[in-house]
């Protein structure tokens, strides 16, 4: 069954009802019910009620009518409905006919022309098999609908009290939301008012997750209901023309499409859209969101919008923002900031707007000039005359380091001052940040963005923050003050690094490049760290002749797998290791020797990181099995095997053993204290190798496995064949490793590897490389 979706996006709003119209409300009696299914979809309907201790076979039933509770089930519904309903609009065109689910709502301008409708409506309801229930018809003067009471000239909610005593899981404060909500487009509850009960929404998603009412949430309660029982909105007059009046709370804006009266509350989304959410952005989305409202209401546009701001503001928002201009312009919409006269509009301006220039556009004349700047590991500097301010933060963004040092500047020093930064989103945010600006809570930067708008507010002098380009090499003071920050950040950066650095190598021993990478620093310093370390001095490798070991061209092409022994492992000193030739990522398990053994320690190798094309081990026993043999072939794996006695083509696997010993060795007095087993050391060193340590590229051995093979430009090669001493060639190069290089000949059934040295690198010209390439 294919969802037909929402045919009705939203609800009829009642304050559209013509003035002074008289009404009848209708109310189908087991619509659902009343609804037949076609014979050949009876069947899909059909649902079992199982007998009791299985007395008697069971009993089946197939639905005849519309069932509730499906995924088409509304949808269907109003359709069916308004094959009654849309003959009686056409032949009463005069009439208007609302109608919702079950709901129906008639009203004319003239008696006759309603009680036409609402006999014809009858007869063609009763066509269809529809009923109306005769005691829910309302007529008169006062009916209501939707949940809302309708007289001649107002909408009002219905009374109620707000029960908040059964308010105690997430569902309950989530239905209480839903039901104000519903409301709020007829009553005065702006997102302020409704944001203490927003909050209890937030965390657990368990629907009986226990939430409390909170001491700002009750007085919210108590605010809304007086404000629902004292609100009145009016109907509409179809020969005058619509207004848009904005409303200002203390964050949130709102706004409300008027005539003569309140017509419909439209407010903003509880979350900003983005990061930053300037007050004159917030203003021009709702206005567009109002006229795109009243469109679809009355279909015909405002033609005035009412704002709470000056001339010199509105001209402002024109030049900064597009939607003002867009508005004018091209909706051509008047812009006035000039209240109607109504009790309402004093209602809802209770809160005044103060516009206190806190940051400055031009640099203050006699104030002292502060230069901040961040560096890339997360430390932050600003030079105020001879004082220096330093700041430390976890993230690595400059962004981050900077937004924290001007928190810093402005927490120490109340005089007005000149703040210089050469970093163009920290000068735009803070500008933003002087007016009424909403902050996105889910933002990484939204600390350091909330505490400087709380500092700006609380601040008696102004500031002006400018923007300076970085490393100019132009004379003068500004220049040398921005490199001195820059200096200063960069040196603390450097010292913090290499004590972070430091640290990190003691706890997991990991290689230089991890270093380099992790901590931004010079890779002698890396080395340096590795060559200090007691654990790490006396298990440095030395570098042996490089060789041409045939290695995988992508994750999961060739694999070497091979047997080690940890003394200290005890009963389970058997170690089987498996490594990809490509990636260079590990598995390594402790068991006992044996076939069973290998072909678990493969399958857990399988489950973590694939299955290879190619396994290569030695000639040893378990390995050459037949049983073994026909695991592999299970799983469709080429089997090959080395020279007896000469573990020179497993040198990678070999290599592993070493490194995976001294590893675990070295992670004794550190990351290896944790270990409870000699199974949960074995895992931190597969932890360090696979995720931590990083290669020549910057990337993990896990990084390398997940993705597919880097495809670089090609290259061309010269190759010294040693059986006739002759250079062949040119060959495309598939991979390049340490000392050996793959390629493939077009005359060869697979490629080949060879030691470096008898390579060389050739520039073809651009006709024959186009060639080739094209090849």
């Amino acid at each position: 069954m294919q969802p037909m979706g929402a045919l009705q996006p939203g609800l009829p709003v009642p304050t559209m009802i013509p003035k002074h119209w008289p009404l009848i409300v209708l109310d189908l009696k087991y619509c659902f019910f009343s609804i037949p299914l076609h014979e050949q979809d009876i069947q899909r309907f059909a649902f079992t009620i199982p007998s009791i201790n299985h007395q008697g076979p069971n009993k089946r039933y197939e639905w005849k009518v519309l069932p509730q509770g499906m995924t088409n089930s509304p949808a269907i519904c109003q359709l069916y409905v308004d094959q009654a309903v849309e003959p009686v609009r056409q032949q009463c065109p005069k009439v208007q006919i609302l109608h919702y689910m079950d709901d129906l709502l008639i009203t004319a301008e003239s008696e006759n022309h309603l009680m036409e409708a609402y006999k014809l409506l009858l007869l063609y309801l009763e066509k269809v098999g529809l009923q109306v229930a005769p005691e829910k018809i309302q007529k008169g003067e006062v009916v209501q609908y939707l949940g809302l009471k309708v007289t001649s000239e107002k909408v009002t909610p219905l009374e109620f009290e707000i029960a908040i005593d059964g308010l105690q899981t997430l569902n309950d404060f989530q239905k209480l939301c839903g039901n104000l909500n519903w409301l709020r487009p007829y009553c005065k509850l702006t997102t302020e008012d409704m944001m203490p009960l927003f909050n209890i929404l937030e965390g657990d998603a368990q629907l009986d997750s226990p939430r409390r009412l909170t001491k700002e949430a009750r007085l919210a309660l108590q605010k809304i209901e007086k404000q629902i029982k004292a609100m009145q909105m009016e109907r509409c007059d179809p020969q005058q023309a619509l207004e848009i009046l904005i409303f200002m709370e203390q964050l949130y804006p709102f706004t409300v499409i008027w005539q003569g009266g309140p017509l419909l509350f439209v407010y903003p989304h509880s979350h900003a859209p983005r990061v930053l959410y300037t007050q004159g952005i917030a203003v021009t989305d709702l206005i567009l969101t109002a006229i795109k409202k009243a469109t679809e209401m009355a279909g015909k546009t405002p033609k005035r919008c009412v704002v709470p701001f000056a001339q010199e503001a509105l001209e402002a928002f024109t030049r900064e923002c597009w939607q003002w201009a867009y508005t004018v312009l091209i909706l051509q919409i008047e812009i006035d900031n000039h209240y109607p006269r109504h009790p309402f509009v004093n209602f809802c301006t209770q809160v005044s707007i103060k516009r206190v220039q806190k940051v400055r556009r031009d640099p203050i004349q006699g104030a002292v000039t502060v230069f901040t700047d961040g560096a890339k590991g997360g430390t932050g500097a600003a030079i105020l005359n001879n004082q220096r301010y330093f700041v430390l933060r976890a993230s690595p963004s400059p962004q981050h380091a900077e937004l924290a040092i001007i928190a810093t500047v402005l927490r120490r020093e109340s005089a007005p001052m000149n703040i210089l930064s050469d970093s163009a989103y920290v000068v735009d945010a803070v500008q933003m940040l002087a007016t009424q600006c909403l902050i996105l809570k889910s933002s990484s930067v939204y600390s350091y963005l909330s505490e400087i708008q709380r500092l700006l507010n609380q601040r008696e002098h102004a500031i002006y923050i400018g923007h300076i380009r970085a490393h100019s090499n132009l004379p003068g003071p500004l220049t040398r003050g921005n490199m001195m920050a820059d200096h200063y950040s960069r040196f603390l950066l450097a010292c913090t690094a290499l004590e972070q650095a430091k640290e990190y190598h003691s706890k997991w021993h990991v290689n230089t490049h991890t270093l380099s990478f992790k901590f931004n620093i010079p890779r002698k310093q890396a080395e340096g760290i590795i060559r200090s370390c007691e654990e790490c001095v006396v298990a440095i490798v030395p570098k042996i002749p490089a060789g041409a070991n045939p290695r995988g061209l992508k994750p999961g092409h060739i694999w070497q797998m091979d047997v080690t022994h940890i003394p200290s492992f005890g009963r389970q000193s058997c170690v089987h290791v498996t490594v990809d030739t490509y990636s260079g990522v590990v598995m390594a398990t402790a068991m006992n020797k044996g076939v069973q053994q290998i072909i678990q320690h493969c399958l857990q190798a399988f489950a973590a990181w694939g299955v290879p094309h190619v396994i290569k081990m030695d000639n040893g026993p378990a390995y050459t099995s037949a049983r073994f043999a026909a695991f592999l072939k299970e799983f469709g794996i080429s089997h090959i095997t080395g020279i007896p006695y000469n573990p020179q083509g497993q040198a990678v696997v070999e290599r592993t053993h070493l490194y995976l010993k001294n590893l675990i060795i070295k992670q004794k007095g550190g990351i290896g204290e944790m270990a409870a087993s000699n199974k949960d050391a074995l895992a931190l060193a597969l932890y360090t190798i696979n995720f931590l340590n990083k290669k020549k590229n910057g990337k993990t051995p896990a990084e390398m496995h997940a993705q597919s093979a880097d495809k670089e430009s090609i290259q061309w090669v010269m190759w010294k064949d040693l059986q006739d001493n002759q250079w062949k060639g040119p060959f495309p190069l598939l991979r390049r490793v340490r000392g050996a290089i793959c390629f493939f000949p077009q005359s060869a059934a697979q490629p080949i590897w060879t030691p470096e040295r008898r390579i060389r690198l050739v520039n073809l010209p651009a006709e024959e490389l186009e060639e080739k390439n094209s090849i």
